[in-house]
């Protein structure tokens, strides 16, 4: 006889009351992000990491508020947004805490910007993580976190992210790929096709990777607009297996 299918999962869904917010994008744009997301943005100097980071706060209101912490004293490059300046030691949990009661729990973001973590002290370290731990998760924040390179961003603040920008590497720094590859959790060859379908769009052009793609995007976007698909082969063949781009007719009409 035939065994019955299970009628209910295993393990039952049971909402977080912290967790009671919308995470949606609040926008039909490519660069509107979810809600409550931890996005690493990388890249080497000059590539186009802060205007990215401009497009997504533009597209991502309403926030009730926009927070920058950044690494340069007396930097302007946010100022073009309306914000609030904090530093690592004035950012703990308690802070960000009450900063969302006093928006009432609505979308704010955070900004962080050229700094070298390896640097913090024992507190701003503590401050950092739990900002990405906690704050993103349980107060719906959505941090950008902006870096020179993958390696800058510690290993705790990397494995948050769930969303990876980042540009394809230098003339000189293409011995990155396999290290890449391993932590962004993609085989060498597609992430090295993918890089090479940017590089031929020029130095601006970068890849969008999600670890949950909301509805409509691919787990690799290509300029954040252009879906890229993943073919799914066994694991013998998966070392020469090259990228399949669902929009070859609309990268061949440009």
């Amino acid at each position: 006889m035939a065994k019955k299918s299970k009628t209910r999962p295993t393990i039952i869904p049971v909402d977080c009351e912290d967790k009671d917010f919308d995470t949606a994008p609040p926008h039909d744009h490519p660069v509107s992000m979810p809600r409550g997301s931890r996005i690493g943005v990388v890249s080497d100097p000059g590539r186009g990491k802060s205007a990215w980071v401009k497009n997504a706060l533009a597209w991502g209101h309403p926030w009730a508020a926009v927070y920058v912490i950044h690494g340069a004293s007396g930097s302007t490059e946010y100022d073009i947004v309306t914000h609030t300046k904090v530093e690592w030691a004035q950012a703990t949990p308690e802070y960000w805490a009450s900063e969302s009661r006093k928006h009432g729990k609505k979308p704010c973001a955070i900004v962080v910007d050229d700094t070298n973590y390896a640097d913090l002290n024992k507190l701003e370290k503590s401050n950092c993580y739990k900002m990405v731990q906690s704050a993103c998760t349980h107060h719906n924040f959505t941090c950008f976190l902006v870096s020179h390179s993958l390696t800058q961003l510690i290993p705790r603040l990397r494995r948050a992210c769930d969303i990876m920008v980042i540009w394809p590497p230098t003339t000189g720094g293409n011995d990155q790929v396999p290290y890449l590859a391993r932590t962004l959790g993609l085989s060498r060859p597609l992430l090295q096709s993918a890089f090479d379908a940017a590089t031929a769009r020029g130095k601006y052009s970068h890849l969008c990777i999600y670890q949950d793609p909301p509805k409509g995007r691919s787990r690799i976007m290509l300029d954040s607009e252009i879906p890229m698909e993943i073919p799914e082969v066994p694991r013998a063949a998966s070392r020469s297996f090259d990228l399949v781009r669902k929009t070859d007719d609309y990268l061949g009409s440009m």
